[in-house]
C-alpha cells in the first residue's frame, strides 16, 4: 500500500472524521467534528483510490461506462457514493459519509446546544402521543442524528420499521426491522424502491414507521401511510424552511404521476403532518434546531403554520447570541389529547429548563 493510500486509510478511520471527499483529480479532503472540508496534504491515485474502496467495503467494485455511479455501503456501514468516467473529468469521485460509532441520545443533543432542554422535552412529548414529525435541513445538517434520537424514543414495546436507502439509523429498542432500497447493480437484479418498501411495511404490522429520507415519489404513500392510521411516522427532507420542505414535498407528490389538483394534495400534507423541525449549519459549522413548527390547517388554498420555537438572535453576557426560545404559540393538537383526557403540560414553553430528556 502507497503512503497516499495508508494516510487516506488514516484519514477515514479517524474517529472524529465525519466525511471524506476525494475528487476525480486525486485531491483528498476531510471534515472532522464540526470543522469545515479541509484539504488534506497528498493526492491519491487511481490505483490508491481502488485499494482504499477494496479495504473498506470489504470487496472488488467495478465503474465505467456501464455503471458510471453507485451508492455502496462501507464494512463499518460508512455510505460511499462513487461516480466514474464518463460522468466526471478525471478518475473517481468519491464521497464517504461516516457512520458514527455513537448515534448521541437526545438529552445529549440538547446539552451540546444543539436545541433548547425545553424545546427537546417537547420533542419527547410528541413523539410519546404518535405525532407525525418531519425534520428538514440542508445537507449535513444533523438531520439524521436528530431523527435517530427521536427514533429512540420510542417505547419499547412498539413494533418499529426503518426504511432508508443506505443504513445510517441504530435505534436500541428490541424490536426494530431494518428494510433497505436496491439499486440495480451489474447482476442485473431489479430495483426495490422506498416505495416499494412502504407496501410492504403496511403488511408487516407495525406501530411506528420511520424513513430514513424522502426525496422522490414515495413521498405520496408516505403521506398516505399517515392517513390510514399510521401515526407516530418520522422522516427527513432536503429543504431549509418549513414553508420550502412543503412545497417541495407538494412537488414530489404532484410527480408521482397521479393527477391531484393543488388542493387536495394540500389537504393531504394537513392530515398527514403533525410537526416541522428544521435543522441548520450555522457559519461556525455547529449544528442547531433552528425551527419547530406545527402545520395546523387549510386557509382557502394555503397550508398554515404556527411557529411552536424559532431561533433568533439576543444579547448574552458575551455579546449577542443566537437562541431558540418558544413563541407562545400553543399547539393545536393539545385539543385533541384533552378530548382524550390526557395532559398536556406548558412547562416547554417556559423559559425554564425541565427534566433532561434521556
Amino acid at each position: 500500500m502507497s503512503d497516499a493510500a495508508q494516510s487516506l486509510l488514516e484519514a477515514y478511520e479517524d474517529p472524529e472524521a465525519i466525511e471524506v471527499v476525494i475528487n476525480d483529480d486525486g485531491s483528498v479532503f476531510l471534515e472532522r467534528s464540526g470543522v469545515h472540508l479541509e484539504k488534506q496534504p497528498y493526492q491519491v491515485s487511481p490505483s490508491d483510490i481502488d485499494i482504499f474502496l477494496r479495504t473498506i467495503l470489504g470487496r472488488v467494485e467495478s465503474f465505467g461506462p456501464s455503471r458510471p455511479y453507485a451508492d455502496l455501503s462501507a464494512a463499518d456501514g460508512s455510505r460511499v457514493h462513487v461516480i466514474a468516467p464518463p460522468l466526471v473529468r478525471g478518475g473517481l469521485c468519491v464521497t464517504i459519509r461516516k457512520r458514527p460509532s455513537h448515534r448521541p441520545h437526545l438529552g445529549e443533543i440538547a446539552r451540546s446546544g444543539a436545541l433548547t432542554l425545553e424545546c427537546a422535552a417537547f420533542l419527547k412529548f410528541a413523539v410519546k402521543h404518535h405525532r407525525n414529525i418531519l425534520i428538514m435541513g440542508g445537507a449535513s445538517s444533523g438531520k439524521t442524528t436528530l431523527l435517530n434520537a427521536l427514533a429512540a424514543l420510542i417505547p419499547n414495546e412498539e413494533r418499529i420499521i426503518v426504511l432508508e436507502d443506505t443504513p445510517e439509523l441504530m435505534l436500541p429498542q428490541p424490536h426494530v426491522t431494518y428494510l433497505r432500497t436496491r439499486v440495480r447493480d451489474a447482476a442485473g437484479l431489479p430495483d426495490i424502491t422506498l416505495r416499494d418498501l412502504l407496501t410492504n411495511t403496511l403488511r408487516m404490522r407495525p406501530d411506528r414507521i420511520i424513513v430514513g429520507e424522502v426525496r422522490s415519489v414515495e413521498a405520496l404513500d408516505m403521506l398516505q401511510v399517515m392517513n390510514v392510521g399510521h401515526d407516530g411516522v418520522m422522516c427527513t427532507l432536503h429543504a431549509n424552511s418549513a414553508r420550502e420542505g412543503l412545497q417541495r414535498l407538494e412537488t414530489l407528490v404532484m410527480s408521482s404521476g397521479l393527477e391531484l389538483p393543488l388542493r387536495a394534495v394540500r389537504s393531504t400534507i394537513v392530515l398527514a403532518i403533525d410537526l416541522v423541525v428544521i435543522m441548520s449549519r450555522l457559519a461556525d459549522g455547529s449544528r442547531r434546531v433552528i425551527q419547530v413548527t406545527e402545520v395546523t390547517g387549510m386557509e382557502l388554498e394555503n397550508i398554515t403554520l404556527s411557529d411552536l420555537f424559532l431561533m433568533d438572535a439576543r444579547k448574552t453576557a458575551g455579546g449577542m447570541g443566537l437562541a431558540l426560545r418558544p413563541t407562545g404559540s400553543m399547539p393545536r393538537f393539545y385539543d385533541q389529547l384533552r378530548k382524550q383526557g390526557l395532559e398536556t403540560p406548558l412547562e416547554f414553553f417556559h423559559e425554564t429548563a425541565p427534566e433532561t430528556p434521556q
